[in-house]
């Protein structure tokens, strides 16, 4: 009878949050502004949400969130003090100023969930099950909790998966469109990355045209001719928001007198030296020939042998570079310039070589992402970025003098957050479970479930897409950088997305 009695109060409980979602997205982030100050995501939150408009914030990282995210700066001083710096300028703003910035990227994290929710059809049964699994990840939550652009990628990845699914059950609205529109804008915004976004509707809505081809008794909504309409918008929204992106790109580059370049040959120069410290110095000297016989450019040539000899661009490569430019006689306006495309070349010529150790070394990475890898390990990013700054500005204060005095520079206070974090039970209820282990769970309760004709075919297809993307993302973070757990973040988005989908309503239509 106790059991009996247990279950049917679980039961309910579970369709009483499948009617009521919202409530339980929000009590994560209740736990996390009770528990901890916000996080800070190291020096790459200080060219994004501090430092003057530059080639940082505008060429590096995509400027949509650099400066959309210093809007809640500007609001609050002009609240608390009448007056307020421009959003270009450099910031100074009050610590209330970084909790309103929080408090924004927290209410986004709960709106995408609730929109993804509401965008697949649930009994309340099961719609409380997924509103509870998609809470209990800890990183939706930790990377809202911090300040950087790291923490839009749930926001924008959960939207544009929500938008997605509407339009493939045609259930879309033009209200649809804008959110997926605006949601792509956000994410290509945010992290270059989120690129990878821009391909999923467009190819998951010919792959479900294909499937109806080979498969035309499915009993699909939605017909033929109207997929390939939404296929051709999808793939038009992707021109818009590129060239959205690049439209705002040339005019602050224009505004601000900054020469417009790609600036990842510096990333790409990190990615190729996790491999060449692996070589002995004989192995070095026959790379070295192999791979300056793929250009006649004096300075790539140089750069070369300076990535190979010194280190990545960041640890004496630059300024070879930069003196041999100067040589050259090259205005110094233009050096930091012609520096970036130099190291762009000569991380090309590495990347023309096909080396198989370099591609061991990448798909090694690849595989550590789905495995140690956990939502705690993701998780913990967070608060461990925040002490590695905290720990540069207490070894060399002087570069940062200009830094706002916050307690989450202080790195006592730091150092207690983040011991925190690590027995957070919230943050590391999942710790022992990696995301390789979920995948699998989740692939096989879909097939489960289609087995006994609980989720059609279409619904595990467009699941699995769904995985596909992250796992695409992440696969191409490791081509281009050397890998850590945050990385991982949008794989983990697209596992938690995908495990949702399979316990959806679809029925078994196919054959």
């Amino acid at each position: 009878m106790f059991v009996k009695g247990l279950g049917r109060w679980a039961r309910f409980t579970l369709e009483f949050v499948g009617r009521h979602p919202t409530w339980i997205l929000v009590l994560p982030s209740i736990w996390m502004f009770g528990r901890f100050l916000p996080f800070w995501k190291d020096v790459d939150a200080v060219h994004q949400l501090i430092s003057p408009a530059w080639d940082a914030n505008i060429l590096h990282f995509p400027p949509i969130y650099c400066f959309g995210a210093r809007l809640p700066f500007w609001l609050t001083e002009i609240i608390t003090s009448g007056s307020a710096p421009s959003i270009f300028e450099g910031q100074h703003p009050p610590f209330a100023a970084v909790f309103a910035l929080v408090i924004l990227q927290h209410a986004g994290v709960w709106v995408a969930l609730r929109y993804f929710l509401l965008s697949l059809s649930f009994s309340d049964l099961n719609r409380g099950i997924v509103a509870l699994l998609l809470t209990s990840v800890a990183s939706f939550y930790v990377f809202a909790h911090t300040c950087g652009s790291d923490a839009m990628t749930p926001v924008t990845w959960f939207l544009v998966f929500g938008a997605g699914l509407r339009v493939l059950t045609a259930t879309s609205t033009w209200r649809t469109w804008v959110v997926y529109v605006a949601a792509l804008i956000l994410a290509v915004g945010s992290r270059q990355i989120n690129g990878v976004l821009l391909v999923w509707l467009p190819l998951t809505t010919l792959l479900m045209i294909g499937f109806r081809w080979l498969y035309p008794k499915s009993d699909q909504s939605i017909s033929v001719s109207r997929q390939a309409c939404f296929a051709g918008v999808a793939v038009v929204a992707c021109f818009v928001v590129l060239g959205i992106e690049d439209s705002l790109v040339a005019y602050l580059s224009h505004r601000f007198n900054i020469i417009e370049r790609p600036t990842f040959g510096a990333t790409l120069s990190d990615r190729i030296a996790t491999w060449i410290s692996l070589l002995s110095a004989e192995e070095k000297e026959r790379l070295l020939v192999r791979v300056e016989a793929l250009t006649t450019d004096a300075n790539t040539r140089l750069a070369i042998e300076s990535q190979i000899k010194l280190g990545p661009y960041h640890m004496g490569t630059d300024r070879v570079i930069k003196s041999a430019l100067e040589e050259e006689g090259v205005p110094k306006k233009k050096i930091q310039a012609e520096s970036d495309q130099v190291i762009l070349r000569a991380a090309i010529c590495f990347y023309e070589m096909l080396d198989p150790r370099l591609v061991a070394v990448i798909l090694r990475e690849f595989a550590k992402g789905w495995a140690p890898t956990s939502d705690y390990r993701v998780a913990l990013s967070g608060p461990l970025a925040t002490l590695r700054f905290a720990n540069n500005l207490a070894r060399d204060p002087l570069p940062w003098s200009q830094l706002p005095r916050w307690p989450i520079f202080n790195l006592v206070c730091v150092r207690n957050m983040v011991e925190r974090a690590e027995h957070d039970w919230v943050i590391g209820h999942w710790q022992g479970v990696p995301i390789l282990v979920w995948s699998v769970l989740f692939v096989l309760v879909g097939v489960w479930r289609f087995r006994r004709n609980e989720l059609s075919l279409e619904v595990l297809l467009v699941g699995l897409t769904v995985l596909g993307i992250g796992a695409a993302a992440y696969a191409a973070t490791c081509v281009c950088v050397y890998s850590t757990p945050r990385y991982v973040l949008p794989l983990l988005v697209s596992v938690f997305a995908f495990g949702s989908m399979v316990f959806s309503n679809g029925r078994n239509r196919a054959g």
